[in-house]
C-alpha cells in the first residue's frame, strides 16, 4: 500500500511544524516568521486544510475510551465527513501549499523527522482507501483502530478550559507559591488559556522559545567553575526533563512542568 506523504494534510502540517520548531532553535527570526505565515494562511480555522486536518486528528489524538463496536462506527462516520469535504478543493490546497513551501522554505522540510509518521501514513492511507482492494481495506482499518484504542498509561491531551476553570487554575498557583507570578509564567499561562482560538499555534510558539531560552540559561550556569556536585546535578535533571518535552505532544502536564521550572530557574539565577 503505497502512500503519497505529500498528499497527507496532517504530514504538511507536521513538517512545518517541526520548522518552525527548528527556526525557533536557530534563533531564524525572518524564517520563523515566514513558516507561521504559511501555517496560518493554509491551516487556519475556515480553511479546508483546517478542515481536513481536524479529521485527521479525531483518530491521531483521540483519548476516548471507545469499545470496539463504537470505534468502528466512529470511523464510518469519520469517512463520511472525510468525503463531505470537497476533494478536488483539497488536493488543489495542497499543491499550493507544497508549491509555498518549496519556494519559501525548500524541499528539505518534507525531509523533517515525524515522530509519528507512522500513524500518520496509516490514518493517510485508510482515508484514501477506496481505490485499496478488500484484504487491503481491512488490513488498514485494524491498524487505524489500533490507533483508537487507548494505552493504559496513554496521557490526556490539552484540555480546553473556561474562564472560571482558568481563574481557578491561577489561583492554585498563586497559593502554591504564596507570591505573584513572573512575566514569562504570566505569558505562559495566557497562551495556554488562548490556545483554542489558533490551533495551539501560539502556545507551540512560545513553548518552543521558552524552553529553548531556559536550556540557554541552563546550560551557561553549567559552566561556572564555582557549581557543587549537588547542584550541578539537579541542573542537569532539570535539562534532562527539558529534553524529554521533544517527544510529547503538548499537554496540561507539561505545562504545569514548565511552568515550576520556570519559578526553578528564577529562584536559581537570584541565588547565584
Amino acid at each position: 500500500m503505497k502512500h503519497n506523504k505529500k498528499r497527507n494534510t496532517a504530514f504538511l502540517y507536521e513538517c512545518l511544524l517541526k520548522e518552525l520548531t527548528k527556526t525557533i532553535v536557530r534563533k531564524q527570526a525572518n524564517d520563523k516568521e515566514n513558516v507561521i505565515s504559511i501555517i496560518r494562511e493554509n491551516f487556519s480555522k475556515g480553511k479546508i486544510l483546517y478542515h481536513d486536518l481536524q479529521l485527521y486528528k479525531s483518530i491521531l489524538e483521540n483519548n476516548d475510551k471507545m469499545t470496539s463496536d463504537f470505534s468502528k462506527r466512529f470511523l464510518v462516520e469519520t469517512q463520511i465527513d472525510f468525503k463531505k469535504i470537497n476533494r478536488k478543493s483539497v488536493f488543489n490546497a495542497q499543491t499550493k501549499l507544497i508549491s509555498q513551501i518549496n519556494q519559501s522554505l525548500g524541499s528539505n522540510v518534507f525531509k523533517n523527522f515525524v515522530p509519528n509518521y507512522k500513524d500518520i501514513a496509516t490514518v493517510g492511507t485508510w482515508l484514501n482507501s477506496d481505490s485499496l482492494n478488500a484484504k487491503s481495506r481491512l488490513i488498514v482499518e485494524t491498524k487505524v483502530l489500533q490507533i483508537l484504542t487507548p494505552k493504559n498509561n496513554q496521557k490526556k491531551e490539552m484540555r480546553h478550559i473556561d474562564n472560571l476553570t482558568y481563574q481557578t487554575f491561577i489561583q492554585k498557583f498563586n497559593e502554591t507559591y504564596k507570591r505573584s507570578l513572573g512575566d514569562n509564567q504570566k505569558a505562559l499561562l495566557t497562551n495556554y488559556i488562548v490556545s483554542f482560538s489558533d490551533n495551539g499555534l501560539g502556545l507551540k510558539t512560545f513553548m518552543n522559545e521558552e524552553i529553548s531560552r531556559i536550556r540557554e540559561n541552563l546550560s551557561n550556569m553549567l559552566k561556572k567553575n564555582n557549581l557543587d556536585e549537588q547542584y550541578r546535578s539537579n541542573t542537569q535533571k532539570v535539562l534532562d526533563k527539558l529534553d524529554s518535552f521533544k517527544k510529547q505532544p503538548i499537554n496540561e502536564s507539561m505545562v504545569k512542568s514548565l511552568f515550576y521550572i520556570q519559578d526553578l530557574v528564577e529562584e536559581m539565577n537570584n541565588g547565584h
